[in-house]
């Protein structure tokens, strides 16, 4: 077989399939997703020898199953009360991605070898550079609103680089890693980088994230071209099509990053200051050689909004939605897209 078998065994129809949905619209998984709701088909299947990992609710679990030799055993907890204790327990009453993502992170790290993931759509990963050195001009809102929006028909991934992003307060989410481990894993186990970002991987409205790092200091020393290889590698072993880089000056080598973008995208206002950090920071790129960031940069003068969502889940439908929808995406696809 060309994947391996994660097979569902819950005698909740309802729930078995719910979640076999979720984790195969997950295209660069490397799985085949069997459903089992009763035992005579679970313990009668012909391809049990290839089942790689049984996720099984606690009330269909016996001992007979240990018998199998499944490599990997993961008990969804109902109780608390299961008989085996030394099986992985996942709390079964919560949402599918963290489901997913408990699976991901246990698997990623009890199995030594992973099969290889490649990438098979066609279309090359579009990276999308948003960089200002004027502050507080809605950059973030701004890349979060245009993630969400691409995020609508286009599988895309968003990073930020702030060094104080906020994003748990703003989303009342705790994360369990952040974009400092994925750098982390990447540099030590990068055969495994596909499987360890779906363990990471945060959403909010549809768009995928790696949450920013808690810790900015934790970034410290990281290279240009350690990022620009990450998302190299981003490219091969995922299915994104966008990849937005929220980007400060925080990060080691800004330009060489900017240099690696598709699309650069800079905010900037009409006063005064605003136009002289602009002014200084295009002078200082001509100078010292990036004059071809310069040429991939389009500057976006944004109006003052009057109706902007509190809530970043709710980003796609103020004004600023609006003006991305009829100024950037006809520059960023030639023509602005059907709804």
């Amino acid at each position: 077989m060309d994947k391996r078998i994660l097979a569902i065994y819950d005698s909740e129809e309802d729930y078995a399939y719910r979640l076999m949905e979720f984790i195969a619209g997950k295209t660069n998984l490397p799985f085949e997703i069997y459903v089992f709701t009763n035992g005579n088909k679970f313990f009668s299947c012909p391809d049990m020898k290839d089942i790689e990992c049984l996720l099984i609710s606690e009330n269909a679990y016996k001992r007979d199953v240990e018998a199998l030799k499944i490599p990997h055993i993961i008990i969804l907890s109902e109780s608390g009360e299961n008989l085996n204790k030394a099986l992985h327990h996942i709390n079964k009453y919560q949402s599918c991605e963290n489901i997913l993502r408990e699976i991901m992170e246990y698997y990623t790290e009890k199995s030594p070898v992973l099969p290889a993931t490649l990438r098979t759509g066609v279309k090359k990963m579009q990276i999308i550079g948003i960089y200002t050195p004027v502050g507080r001009c809605l950059q973030t809102t701004f890349s979060l609103t245009l993630g969400q929006m691409l995020a609508r028909k286009h599988k895309t991934l968003y990073l930020n680089f702030e060094v104080y992003s906020g994003f748990a307060r703003m989303l009342s989410r705790n994360f369990s890693s952040d974009l400092s481990d994925l750098m982390y894993y990447f540099s030590c186990a990068r055969e495994k980088l596909a499987y360890r970002m779906e363990s990471m991987v945060e959403t909010v409205n549809g768009l995928d994230f790696i949450p920013p790092a808690e810790i900015y200091q934790n970034l410290a020393g990281i290279r240009g071209s350690q990022w620009v290889d990450l998302f190299q590698e981003i490219e091969k072993s995922s299915e994104y099509e966008f990849l937005l880089l929220d980007l400060s000056d925080g990060i080691l080598d800004l330009w060489e990053v900017l240099r690696n973008c598709d699309f650069i995208y800079t905010i900037s206002r009409e006063d005064g200051m605003a136009m002289a950090k602009i002014e200084q920071y295009e002078k200082a790129l001509e100078s010292m050689k990036y004059g071809d960031v310069l040429a991939k940069t389009t500057k976006w003068k944004l109006p003052i909004f009057h109706k902007l969502p509190l809530r970043l889940e709710e980003l796609t439908y103020g004004d600023l939605a609006g003006y991305i929808k009829t100024k950037v995406f006809p520059e960023l696809f030639g023509k602005e897209p059907n709804e």
